[in-house]
């Protein structure tokens, strides 16, 4: 069975290891016969689980398994093209599969909504600002125009949390910007345009400061990585810029004259000689 269980896999490499692993069980069950066991698959609980909304009244799927997850990317990408952060609409699409909403009639939906509320934006804007001493981004009305039950997260500064999330996930930084730390840079004041930024930045100055590191005989674990390029970006961490500075200071004593603090052949670091 470890055999198949590589092969199911292979064969459908978007499917959770749970649902897997529930489909090899039904697989052996039915004298290895893969239609049954993908039929007893669909029936199981666990199914609805990881493909809500994909069930008829008569138990029959509306998408297979490969399809259902591209109707929810395209769903996605309809909102990332507006700043949203999909997110918090999880719900909101197996709502619009099991209600047979094609990707590009939701599209269509969005695009409505923003035309017709882009116009009261600022006056939004100064209703949270005077009642509620929050400052709305554009992309958290607009989100709560389309999800109306946002509009409590959002008085928990939660999208504006979940925005910033999204943000590091598109600049590949998902794995790495957790919940906490997401908080702690909304908490800071980083809006989401402000940590777009900062994340497109990061794509750049990260591995320069890397390649730095390295010529300077740092090993590979003790490198700069994200959390210390926040640190030093935004919370101004003496220890990381001083690393920055040092690091910065070597590579131009490369190109200073052999004359001064800076010469290179006995140990100087930045501008003090040692």
């Amino acid at each position: 069975m470890d055999e198949f269980l590589q092969l199911a896999k292979s064969l459908f490499p978007y499917l959770p290891d749970e649902v897997i692993n529930k489909y090899v069980d039904y697989y052996a069950e039915s004298d290895k016969n893969i239609d049954v066991a993908l039929g007893k698959l669909r029936q199981d609980p666990i199914y609805d689980e990881y493909f809500p909304g994909n069930k008829r009244a008569d138990r029959t799927v509306r998408y297979n398994e490969a399809e259902y997850l591209a109707v929810k990317e395209s769903y996605k990408l309809s909102l990332e093209d507006y700043g949203l952060n999909p997110e918090f609409f999880d719900d909101t699409f197996s709502n619009l599969i099991a209600g047979d909403v094609s990707p590009s009639e939701f599209k269509t939906r969005v695009d409505v909504v923003f035309e017709g509320i882009k116009s009261n934006i600022p006056q939004v804007k100064e209703f949270y600002s005077a009642n509620y001493g929050i400052d709305l981004t554009d992309e958290a009305i607009f989100a709560s125009a389309i999800k109306p039950e946002l509009g409590e997260q959002i008085l928990n500064k939660q999208v504006a949390i979940s925005q910033i999330g999204g943000e590091a996930r598109r600049a590949g930084f998902g794995d790495i910007v957790s919940l906490e730390k997401a908080q702690e840079l909304q908490a800071a004041g980083i809006t989401q345009a402000q940590a777009r930024q900062l994340f497109q930045q990061a794509q750049l100055e990260i591995p320069r400061i890397q390649e730095l590191q390295a010529a300077r005989g740092i090993e590979e674990e003790e490198r700069f990585g994200l959390e210390e390029f926040t640190e030093a970006a935004v919370f101004q961490s003496p220890e990381e810029l001083e690393q920055i500075r040092i690091l910065e200071a070597e590579r131009l004593s490369q190109f200073a004259p052999t004359t001064g603090a800076a010469r290179r052949g006995r140990r100087v670091t930045g501008i003090v000689e040692e």
